[in-house]
């Protein structure tokens, strides 16, 4: 027995030695895999801006949709409404402020939807709410603020903490990412924008009551929209763009939310907007979708 005692004791040592040595092992790994994934992304090559084209720069497509980010559909189907110049470069490099979309034209560089299309508008003498009166104007500025600034975060919270196994999934930044490295990312992901909803306030409701938001605003903007070709009439304006971005990402991206069955189910005419949007802006939407596939 005293013999044995010493194999016995390796054992265990080895035993106890596996777990640590394991774990060493997979954040080298990750971290391995971290460094070669962002020095991949950061040595892709750029597009130059041309002199006179806006270059717009935005999420890439990720299989189901042409963007996963509603401002930058919204910002190209602006771009497209109004007959501006323009080029798509796709991918993860931010702005300044940390954003995207973002755009570069004649070596300036702006951000942020909203700013982009008020510099776009001067610099190219193109308003698209010129048609609008006083009080329609203000109808629609207030129905593009709700739902960039309301409805918009009931994605982000179904995307990031409902169905996160579906955004690995769908999202372009992590589809492309190895294992393990992309479900460590995505557990980050979703913790970050947790902690943003919390902080920005809409995160501390319930998941029902969050939803019950999302049905309120869209089933508002449906009423407006009504039975017309666009939401304030016979010609489109920004809040047209606005809503296409949202409501094509609600129901080609995340089929399955609680917002997209909505749409589908009850809120036809936000369906019928989205596809005749896509067809009289995007006949090009399969071939670009096909063309940046393999953005990476």
């Amino acid at each position: 027995m005293a013999l044995e005692q010493p194999v016995e004791y390796n054992h265990l040592f080895y035993s106890l030695l596996f777990v640590p040595c394991a774990l060493i092992f997979v954040v080298l790994v990750i971290f391995v895999q971290g460094v070669v994934f962002f020095v991949r992304l950061n040595f892709k090559p750029k597009k130059t801006a041309r002199k006179g084209v806006v270059l717009l720069h935005q999420m890439p497509p990720n299989g189901r949709v042409l963007s996963v980010s509603p401002s930058c559909l919204k910002l190209e189907t602006y771009l497209r409404m109004c007959k501006i110049p323009y080029e798509s470069e796709y991918g993860f490099r931010m702005s300044r402020k940390g954003k995207v979309p973002w755009i570069e034209l004649n070596e300036k560089s702006v951000t942020d939807s909203n700013f982009i299309v008020r510099f776009l508008n001067d610099e190219f003498h193109v308003y698209p709410d010129v048609h609008l009166s006083a009080e329609e104007k203000a109808v629609a500025h207030t129905m593009l603020v709700t739902l960039e600034e309301n409805t918009y975060w009931t994605l982000i919270y179904y995307s990031f903490v409902t169905d996160i196994a579906d955004t690995r999934i769908m999202s372009p930044f992590l589809t492309v990412m190895p294992f393990p490295l992309k479900y460590v990312m995505s557990w980050f992901a979703s913790r970050y924008m947790q902690n943003y909803l919390w902080s920005h306030g809409i995160g501390r409701h319930s998941s029902e009551d969050l939803y019950k938001i999302a049905e309120e605003d869209l089933r508002a903007v449906s009423q407006l929209l009504g039975n017309k070709k666009f939401v304030m009439g016979d010609n489109p304006c920004l809040l047209d763009a606005a809503l296409f971005g949202l409501v094509s990402v609600f129901i080609w991206n995340v089929p399955r939310s609680p917002q997209a069955k909505l749409i589908r189910s009850q809120l036809k005419n936000l369906e019928q907007h989205c596809y005749h949007i896509k067809e009289e802006y995007f006949p090009d939407w399969d071939q670009l979708m096909l063309k940046h596939k393999q953005w990476f």
